[in-house]
């Protein structure tokens, strides 16, 4: 396996812990700004650049997994996006 799809793995692995962590124990009344839009950028460019990396490296070992984590992030993404407009509208 190649350096830069252990590097991609281990990011997309945090990416996801990240944002796992926020969802279960974000305390939206404490916070004054949300995180829900910041985390969905980081996630889209993680997510990103996770797959074109796949793309490069098509048929190596890992390649495949990098593109599988790289579309559960783009998922995770759209989550975040959808909890930032509940909590805009106030229905948390």
């Amino acid at each position: 396996m190649k350096a830069i799809i252990i590097v991609m793995l281990a990011v997309e692995a945090a990416a996801f812990l990240v944002a796992a962590g926020s969802a279960l124990f974000a305390r939206s009344a404490g916070r004054r700004r949300p995180i829900w839009i910041s985390l969905s950028i980081s996630m889209l460019i993680v997510a990103s650049a996770g797959n074109s990396i796949a793309e490069r490296h098509i048929g190596r070992p890992g390649a495949d997994v990098v593109q599988a984590g790289a579309l559960v992030l783009i998922g995770m993404a759209i989550m975040t996006i959808l909890m930032a407009l509940r909590e805009r509208r106030g229905l948390a």
